[in-house]
């Protein structure tokens, strides 16, 4: 069987017609002809296509031509979200001050303090996944004077997915203990929360870009 005709490739073929904009074409080229994906994985050895797909993400690896040298092709993987809603971060506020979560997350193995986020999930938009997520983590029951902030790529070396981020105002908190693995929370006012991320406790890249968009965009009044 030539790579072109295995599952992956089959997959990976049917997901550009899917979703069009996940496969634009710019300057690194993404490459489809069935002779040179055969060609680059006889030489390689290198698999291509749609290598893993679960709830959240998709993981696909593109044929790629080299922008410098037009005959040089490679692999490229990226993660694509699995969902077609929009992601979200809240940056929730309760009697003047933000609020964190410490987290224990599994990609770093180790606590982190960030904001409430989430996933997309289908056909949901994205104020209400917001209080969706606030609902689960914080047990909140009202979420009020919502504020679009902006959005958030948060790696686009390897992401294709952004978070769309919101500032607004909620009821009292309550930890659910050992939901997603949460330890406590963690409240802080703003000038709390710069010297925090000074003294390098906040390091999570989604809670540090959606604290700079609050700056800009949706100083608390």
């Amino acid at each position: 069987m030539k790579y072109h005709q295995t599952a992956a490739w089959q997959k990976y073929l049917l997901l550009m017609k899917e979703r069009p904009d996940d496969f634009a074409q710019g300057p690194l080229e993404i490459v489809t002809d069935a002779g040179l994906v055969d060609r680059f994985y006889e030489e390689n050895r290198k698999e291509l296509g749609v290598l893993y797909r679960s709830p959240y993400h998709i993981l696909v690896v593109d044929l790629v031509r080299d922008m410098e040298d037009r005959d040089r092709l490679f692999a490229y993987e990226r993660l694509l979200p699995a969902a077609d809603g929009a992601a979200v971060v809240a940056v929730p506020v309760y009697n003047g001050k933000f609020i964190l979560l410490c987290q224990f997350r599994h990609a770093v193995r180790k606590d982190v303090l960030a904001f409430p986020r989430g996933f997309g999930e289908n056909g949901l938009g994205s104020e209400d996944n917001l209080k969706k997520e606030l609902k689960e983590e914080l047990q909140v029951d009202q979420v009020e004077d919502i504020r679009p902030l902006g959005s958030i790529a948060a790696d686009t070396g390897s992401l294709s997915g952004q978070a769309d981020v919101y500032f607004c105002r909620v009821s009292r908190p309550r930890i659910r203990q050992g939901y997603e693995e949460i330890e406590e929370l963690v409240y802080a006012d703003e000038a709390g929360l710069r010297q925090m991320i000074a003294r390098r406790e906040i390091i999570d890249g989604f809670t540090l870009a959606a604290f700079a968009l609050y700056q800009e965009h949706g100083k608390m009044q």
